[in-house]
This record gives structure tokens, C-alpha cells and sequence, in this order.
């Protein structure tokens, strides 16, 4: 989990892309995936949200 925030916090474009629905995170449960899309789109710092 810790790598798929740090790559999206490096790539937030993909962010979008998730609330889209275009791309998913493999690996991640639908509600693990949801959490992360929530967070991110909650929060300026989603890695203190996880920590």
C-alpha cells in the first residue's frame, strides 16, 4: 500500500485518472481503492493520512 501512495503522490495526474475510472490500483481491494481516491481527493497531505 505504502508504494501505491508514494507513486501516485509522485504522479498525482494518475489521480484523475482513478476518479475517472481509466485506470485501477492492482492489488487493492474496491474498498482499499476507494479510500485512497477519497484521501487524495480530501487531502493535501495524503501521505500524512497514511503514516
Amino acid at each position: 500500500m505504502q508504494q501505491i501512495i508514494r507513486f501516485l503522490v509522485e504522479h498525482p495526474e494518475i489521480i484523475e485518472k482513478l476518479q475517472n475510472g481509466t485506470v485501477s490500483l492492482i492489488g487493492l481491494s474496491e474498498v482499499e481503492g476507494k479510500a485512497v481516491i477519497k484521501v487524495f481527493s480530501e487531502s493535501t497531505t495524503p501521505l500524512g493520512y497514511w503514516m
